[in-house]
């Protein structure tokens, strides 16, 4: 479970470098972001990322503590972990919860895990 959560880790590490971000993605991942956002694509997570860090959506820091991972077949594992987010926005058009609960699902691709699905849960 180790390189599986390292690519968890190295999400979080990645979360202002959009091309280092999508290349931990499948081509087909799912993602939900924290503000119920849904993307679907790795091209189409990587547009959203460079054009959020070119925002004021740059100054949003967050921050994963990973809390269980498991395998759930020999190709497919699942980790589930809180997201802590410190919002430094000047000026946030919409507030966002410091807290989330996010639970990633790994598919391991030619030797190495990706990322297929990411859903994060604001926790109030």
């Amino acid at each position: 479970m180790k390189d599986v959560k390292q690519v968890v880790l190295d999400s979080d590490r990645l979360q202002n470098d959009p091309d280092g971000f999508a290349a931990l993605l499948t081509e087909d991942v799912n993602l939900v972001n924290i503000a119920g956002r849904r993307l679907h694509g790795r091209e189409t997570v990587r547009a959203a990322y460079h054009q959020a860090m070119a925002s004021q959506l740059a100054q949003v820091r967050t921050r994963i503590e990973i809390d269980d991972a498991w395998q759930v077949q020999p190709d497919v594992a699942v980790v589930t972990a809180t997201k802590h987010v410190s919002d430094e926005r000047a000026e946030p058009n919409a507030p966002l919860p410091d807290k989330g609960a996010v639970t990633f699902v790994l598919a391991r691709q030619d030797e190495k895990w990706l990322i297929a699905s990411v859903q994060t849960t604001p926790i109030k």
